[in-house]
């Protein structure tokens, strides 16, 4: 590696560094070849056109296998909302309990995990932050084992589940875990990762929910042949594998360098930095800027009790990083609860009625809009993340739209058009892709980014909680809406996805292209949304200096 400006660059930041925005070639500054760009933070940049990392080599890969332990908490995450949907289009199970595929019951059955993710909320800040003295023991990976825990537990308790309030009860500790595990997971792996790869490791994480939601429902399509519980119960098995990997190997993985600093721990949060952002093993411009914002941006803040959240509105700058954390509550109400929880429900609307048929339909649904998560992770480097987030809301408002103008349509009861119920089958996955590459990524990748180091963990507890009281909306009050209404209900979340649209373009902070310790900066101006997409010109000269125009 070379620090001399002069050593080759890491071929993924040269496709999305920021040095290509906008950049032209220019004859000469001062006599010497140069790349004129504009670019968001210049001492960034600096840093980064003197550090080489490659994504090919040794030190890379190690990074990789870690951060995956970490993915598996949204592994977890992953297997519940599509086994959920399968199952609730089960004979076995729907008679076994006594319930129908729609109605108040289903939804209390679907609302007690939700129950669970808002309790499991108010502990999971204080276990992933543990501000206590009790922090010095565990930090973030606490955080992530002490989720797999409840988990784990809580899955056993469901699959062996013999009357539906033991079931309610697996579910109720299920969700409770999960809303932990997943509160310390995005955050240790956004702090973990090096500012190059931030965006593509954070969005990938989230994008592995996919990983759970494939397997499960294809389990579901060879399952549902059984004349037994088992038809159920086999796919409910499948949510114990994350939890027992996370037990096994947490305490092997690498703690969070910045929370190591927080904690005084500066020489083991250097070397952390330096095992794995870089390519030799040895300081670099990207690993001196980052320690030194570390000390910067930690020492300026003060310890606060770890039950207390009013430090989180006391400044402008606290109360505007509060409101972009708020916005992604768009990203649950945009509809995807009717295709997470209530595909079948929807299949129905189109005029597919067989069981075996909508659940390899949610198979397909899965395999697709995993594709659009991962395709979405791998450039959010690329596209940042505010554009996305305003042009994906409207667009998957379009798409609904024509979704619940072709149910209407094609998805009566005694429909005979064929070609228009598939149709309104194919936008409702074009729904779901679009959705996946919008959101899915972003949803605990841009929470956690747009939190400052001391707000972190339980700032992320608190989009935990934001979600699952709009999960409330998705659970309970959709069962009983597409019960009553049908396919009219799916106009309530077409309005919303227009405000989300227009919420996204006044408010949303861009993110890309600086630290997260860089971006106190753009919180801390007057309208940080503006701020946020503001860029300085830049001459790069051809031995590397970085010089602002």
């Amino acid at each position: 590696m070379s620090t001399n400006g002069r050593g080759p660059r890491d071929p993924l930041t040269l496709e999305d560094d920021a040095l290509k925005l906008a950049s032209i070639r220019s004859p000469s500054v001062n006599d010497s070849p140069v790349l004129i760009s504009k670019v968001y933070n210049t001492e960034y940049e600096k840093a980064l056109f003197e550090t080489s990392l490659n994504p090919w080599s040794r030190r890379a890969f190690k990074l990789y296998l870690i951060v995956m332990v970490g993915f598996l908490n949204a592994v977890s995450s992953g297997f519940d909302g599509s086994l959920m949907s399968g199952i609730n289009a089960m004979d076995q199970y729907l008679d076994y309990f006594d319930y129908s595929g729609l109605g108040k019951s289903t939804g209390i059955v679907f609302m007690i995990y939700i129950v669970g993710n808002c309790v499991g909320s108010f502990f999971a800040g204080p276990i992933t932050d543990l501000a206590s003295q009790i922090s010095a023991l565990f930090g973030r990976r606490g955080g992530m084992f002490t989720g797999a825990i409840f988990i784990l537990v809580g899955s056993a308790v469901i699959v062996s589940a013999r009357n539906i309030n033991a079931f309610m009860g697996g579910r109720f500790i299920l969700g409770f875990g999960i809303a932990i595990s997943t509160t310390a997971a995005p955050t240790w792996i956004t702090e973990l990762a090096p500012p190059q790869w931030r965006g593509r490791l954070g969005a990938s994480y989230n994008s592995c929910f996919f990983i759970g939601s494939i397997p499960a429902t294809g389990a579901m399509i060879g399952t549902v042949k059984m004349n037994s519980t088992w038809a159920w119960r086999l796919p409910l098995m499948l949510q114990i594998i994350p939890p027992v990997i996370i037990i096994s190997f947490v305490w092997f993985l690498p703690e969070s360098p910045r929370w190591l600093v927080q904690k005084g721990k500066f020489e083991q949060a250097k070397n952390i930095l330096v095992e794995y952002h870089s390519d030799d093993g040895k300081t670099n411009p990207i690993i001196e800027l980052q320690l030194r914002e570390f000390q910067e941006s930690i020492e300026a803040k003060k310890a606060e009790a770890f039950w207390d959240y009013r430090p989180f509105f006391s400044t402008k700058n606290r109360r505007w990083r509060m409101l972009c954390l708020a916005l992604m509550v768009n990203g649950q109400l945009a509809g995807n609860g009717l295709i997470t929880y209530f595909l079948p429900a929807m299949m129905e609307n189109a005029g597919v009625t067989s069981k075996q048929r909508q659940l390899v339909y949610n198979f397909a649904n899965s395999v697709l809009s995993a594709f659009g998560a991962f395709t979405g992770a791998a450039i959010t480097d690329k596209i940042g993340r505010r554009r996305r987030l305003y042009f994906g809301s409207f667009a998957l408002a379009c798409l609904l739209t024509i979704v619940g103008a072709l149910s209407a349509k094609y998805g009566e009861v005694g429909n005979s058009n064929i070609n228009g119920a598939n149709a309104s089958i194919t936008f409702i996955f074009l729904f779901g892709l679009s959705y996946s590459f919008t959101y899915t990524p972003l949803q605990a990748l841009y929470c956690a980014e747009v939190m400052s180091q001391d707000m972190r963990g339980k700032g992320m507890a608190v989009h935990i909680l934001i979600s699952n009281c709009a999960g409330f909306i998705n659970t309970f009050a959709n069962s009983v809406g597409l019960g009553k209404l049908g396919w009219r209900y799916y106009f309530v979340f077409v309005g919303w996805d227009f405000i989300a649209s227009i919420l996204w373009f006044c408010f949303g902070v861009e993110t890309h292209g600086r630290t997260l310790e860089e971006l106190d900066e753009v919180f801390n101006a007057y309208w940080p949304a503006r701020e946020s997409t503001r860029k300085v010109k830049v001459a790069v000269k051809e031995g590397g200096e970085v010089e602002d125009l």
